[in-house]
């Protein structure tokens, strides 16, 4: 049985198709629904140390409007959900890190039942090497089922 279902979206298209399956299938088994926005740090690191140009509080305003995007794009998909189903019970969540890596940290910690992620076609030489997207990756290490909407 379904109860705990885990959204991630990223305001892209196929997030939003993510969403409303997510959200037809929450409705259809009373489940609770967690919409997850995850921040991918920026390579902080990769800065030399010696560049002068990029000061503390540049680099702190940066973080700021990143993780202002990222909570903008949630308070859309949280807004979608509420006018689409307004009786699924919602959770909003965002995490920060690599995108595949939090979901299933999210997934773990929260007993999701299902994971609903947007598909995303990786271009013919990513296909080629065998490096696939977010999706890929966390089909492949999600402690439950994943559904990969398209």
């Amino acid at each position: 049985m379904i109860h705990q279902i885990l959204v991630a979206v990223d305001g892209s298209e196929n997030a939003t198709k993510a969403l409303d399956f997510a959200l037809d299938l929450a409705e259809k088994f009373g489940a609770n629904l967690t919409i997850l926005n995850v921040s991918d740090s920026p390579a902080l690191g990769a800065v030399p140390q010696d560049q002068t140009s990029l000061s503390t509080e540049s680099m702190t305003m940066f973080s700021k409007d990143l993780t202002d995007i990222h909570q903008e794009i949630l308070r859309k998909a949280v807004a979608h959900a509420k006018e689409i189903k307004p009786n699924v019970v919602l959770t909003s969540k965002l995490r920060e890190g690599n995108p595949a890596s939090q979901i299933v940290a999210e997934a773990k910690e929260a007993s999701i039942d299902l994971i609903v992620v947007g598909h995303r076609g990786v271009g013919r030489v990513k296909e080629l090497f065998g490096l696939g997207g977010i999706s890929d990756k966390v089909a492949h290490i999600a402690p439950c089922n994943v559904a990969i909407v398209r």
